[in-house]
């Protein structure tokens, strides 16, 4: 005991030789409680990240094999499918020139053998215009528009397992529910163009709007420019007969209820696309080759028949986002364990050049020690507990560093946030402070374990002669 507190003591003889090394020290044990509990953060994040899209994906199949006695039915057949009715060849006009579904048939599908129930879509491009030129071998179509107006069905019940025709991805706000007739939700891209954002009020079609949800595309398609158009349609491959289709996404709905839609474009009882939802999957053949039979003008498909090729898309997007992921979490796992060895062994070394100058400058007092009666090992212990001490001294103070300051620590040194495209909440936890406090005395102990033992070995003799 005695022997502790002389060692305490003698670290405060030389207070700024001290208080520089436990400086130094104490970053360095503030890096390493950081990067660990960086490391833990980004596992807790990656893990919740996996369980999340996991989650999502599972909800995705269910949703997709809940659809498989779904059907669709749109106005109009082949084309290209993007004026929707009211589209026009004038920018701004709203004057219909598309194919609609009317309440006849709409009432007719419903009556068919095994159709449980319905749920329909009204879609109107407002702004469209059409230009074409010709170069290449071939004629291009660029189409644009200002925005485009989907009215959809928000009855709950008879959407509920499955509603394609609901904007996804609400980046702000709420998305529509059963009973909101004079709420919109609007792509991200059309803020600026209304100059207006959630809760406020926007006017379509001469008919006033409240904003209560803004949706953004969950996939970048990129490939585009300021200014370019929406769609492109051109002839390629060099020669006549060559053809491609380029298009350019962008987030320009307008969702809003089926009878505000139908109301604004004074087109009542009329759809553009229907859901039809069939009483089992054994009956959708027949229901598409009744419709089919019954109104040829109409484009007909069912859900049932990209089933294994989407089942087999999401399986390879997951396992592709599972392995980035994992790849990132790898990486963040590697450069920790750099760090914090080598904060460890700065640390240790720090301890050790503080200890060996001691025992040299000590020598005369290491040698009285020694002739008055001091064993070689209370002297090596000592000195073992003054470096102790340095590395306890320092673990405090860089913990208490580390507390204050360990997500800019954390953003310095490893920034998992941009490695894992998600925000991560970085603080210390009790395992970086146990290990932190551990790492400080052992870099201590071992640091000026050497020294100790040199000190250990000075005879009194010569260390008087020495002097």
């Amino acid at each position: 005991m005695l022997t502790m507190k002389r060692a305490f003591k003698n670290i405060w003889r030389r207070r700024f030789r001290t208080a520089l090394v436990g400086i130094v020290l104490a970053l360095c044990v503030a890096i390493f409680a950081s990067t660990i509990a960086s490391v833990d953060a980004s596992k807790i994040t990656t893990a919740a990240m996996l369980e999340n899209y996991e989650s999502a994906a599972q909800n995705t199949i269910e949703q997709t094999e809940n659809a498989m006695n779904s059907i669709q039915v749109s106005a109009g057949r082949g084309g290209f499918g993007f004026g929707g009715p009211g589209s026009s060849g004038s920018a701004g006009s709203a004057t219909s020139t598309n194919n609609s579904i009317s309440e006849d048939i709409v009432n007719a599908i419903s009556a068919m053998d095994g159709v449980t129930g319905m749920s329909g879509s009204l879609t109107h491009t407002v702004g469209a215009n059409t230009s074409s030129s010709s170069g290449g071998g071939g004629m291009m179509m660029r189409f644009s528009y200002d925005y485009m107006i989907n009215g959809i069905t928000l009855d709950s019940s008879s959407d509920a397992e499955f509603n394609s025709m609901m904007p996804v991805n609400i980046v702000e706000g709420r998305n529509l529910e059963e009973g909101d007739d004079t709420a919109v939700v609007i792509g991200a891209d059309l803020e600026d163009y209304f100059n207006a954002g959630v809760g406020d009020t926007v006017t379509i079609e001469g008919t006033t709007f409240t904003i209560v949800g803004i949706y953004a595309s969950e996939f970048e398609t990129g490939g585009g420019s300021a200014g370019s158009p929406d769609v492109v349609i051109g002839g390629a491959g060099g020669g006549p007969g060559g053809g491609s289709i380029a298009i350019e996404r962008e987030d320009k709905q307008v969702y809003m209820s089926l009878a505000s839609a139908q109301d604004v474009l004074d087109m009542e009882e009329e759809v553009s696309q229907l859901t039809v939802y069939a009483s089992d999957s054994s009956a959708v053949d027949d229901i598409v080759a009744t419709i089919q039979s019954a109104y040829p003008d109409l484009t007909v498909f069912a859900y049932k028949d990209m089933q294994g090729q989407f089942g087999s898309f999401i399986e390879q997007q997951q396992q592709t986002i599972i392995d980035s992921t994992e790849g990132n979490l790898s990486s963040i796992e590697s450069l920790g364990l750099e760090i914090t060895i080598i904060s460890a062994v700065v640390g240790m070394l720090l301890i050790f050049g503080l200890m060996f100058y001691t025992v040299r400058e000590r020598t005369k007092e290491i040698g009285t020690l020694k002739a008055i009666g001091f064993s070689n090992g209370e002297v090596m212990k000592q000195f073992m507990y003054e470096g102790m001490y340095v590395g306890l001294i320092g673990g405090l103070v860089g913990l208490g560093l580390a507390a204050a300051a360990s997500s800019g620590l954390s953003s310095w040194l490893i920034n998992p946030s941009e490695t894992l495209g998600q925000s991560v909440s970085v603080h210390i936890t009790i395992l970086s402070i146990i290990l932190g406090l551990v790492v400080a005395v052992l870099a201590g102990a071992l640091g000026s374990l050497y020294p100790a033992w040199r000190a250990s070995r000075v005879s009194p003799m010569e260390s008087l002669r020495r002097e």
